[in-house]
């Protein structure tokens, strides 16, 4: 199976509204389930113009606005339901 590309927005409003946070969830999640993904950080995702709240991931590509910690680790989890 291809490994599940995820991107984390760590513009500076993304980073300030919670991005920062993100990062340290990538970075204490497991051994199987990181092994399984294509983690990048992008200085600006182009989400912050609109309506939508920060901070902004892409999965897959499909972007994903207002993630919180708790949410972008059921995020990942729906991604690879079928791996692990």
């Amino acid at each position: 199976m291809e490994k599940v590309n995820l991107k984390i927005c760590v513009g500076t409003m993304c980073y300030v509204m919670g991005g920062a946070e993100l990062r340290d969830v990538i970075e204490s999640l497991p051994h199987n389930i990181i092994e399984h993904l294509n983690v990048s950080y992008s200085p600006c995702l182009g989400c912050s113009k609109g309506e939508e709240a920060p901070p902004f991931i892409e999965i897959n590509g499909k972007r994903v606005a207002g993630v919180s910690k708790n949410s972008l680790i059921r995020i990942i989890k729906e991604e690879l339901r079928d791996v692990v």
